[in-house]
């Protein structure tokens, strides 16, 4: 009878697992893939990115976008904390890559280690760089138009670390509102992104563990439906 239980609780496991990555598969996603610029909500009153210079992603050496930030939406209205807003990324590293911010439009604040910052086009840094385990955010300070900001990613690598793909799924997942627990684990450990707001080793181990395992559940860094096929814009 011993053996019975445990290959029911096998079987068991299997049926669910299985039903669970169908579940996963059959998820509605809406289709953006080769748009140059996708919004991460339905209602358009979050963020948006515009990617620029896709030919250098094909080389892979850099790639660049536009992050715009909406005043009139759910992430300018000031009377909510900054970190709660939906457009305020969690503080975070890049293991091996460098971050170039162009202010073009707009009031940013934000915050690198523990300091944070304020300024317009005029007294920001042109451009603001941010070097690889430098934990960093950024957010709208004012919402008296929109906040545009040019980022420049570098040493990108060709299948991981953070380039177009990720911030496409990423959109597509924040707007079609799939991004699980175990979704986050398989994106952002493929894009060597990591929060800092525990330990890094210990946030690196969450990572390796939880990653894994959300493949299992048939959690993919990239969809096809959100993912540009680069070498078709040749």
């Amino acid at each position: 009878m011993h053996w019975l239980s445990k290959w029911l609780l096998v079987g068991s496991l299997a049926a669910w697992l299985s039903y669970y990555r169908h579940w996963t598969s059959q998820l509605v996603r809406t289709n953006t893939a080769g748009l140059s610029r996708i919004a991460t909500s339905v209602a358009n009153n979050t963020d948006s990115y515009q990617f620029l210079n896709r030919s250098q992603q094909i080389n892979d050496s850099y790639f660049e976008f536009e992050n715009i930030i909406y005043a009139h939406g759910l992430c300018g209205d000031l009377q909510v904390p900054s970190t709660k807003r939906p457009c305020t990324p969690v503080l975070h590293i890049h293991l091996n890559q460098i971050e170039f911010f162009t202010l073009l439009q707009g009031q940013l604040a934000y915050q690198l280690d523990d300091k944070v910052y304020s300024c317009n086009i005029h007294t920001c840094p042109q451009p603001l760089v941010v070097p690889p385990l430098v934990p960093h955010t950024f957010w709208m300070d004012d919402n008296k138009q929109d906040l545009i900001v040019r980022v420049r990613v570098e040493s990108i690598k060709k299948d991981s670390g953070v380039r177009q793909g990720f911030f496409e799924n990423l959109a597509g997942l924040l707007r079609d509102r799939h991004l699980s627990i175990w979704q986050i684990f398989v994106l952002f450990e493929n894009a060597q992104t990591y929060p800092a707001t525990l330990p890094l080793p210990l946030v690196k181990l969450m990572f390796k563990i939880g990653a894994p395992i959300g493949r299992l559940l048939g959690y993919k860094n990239e969809y096809k439906e959100y993912t540009t096929i680069l070498e078709e814009l040749k």
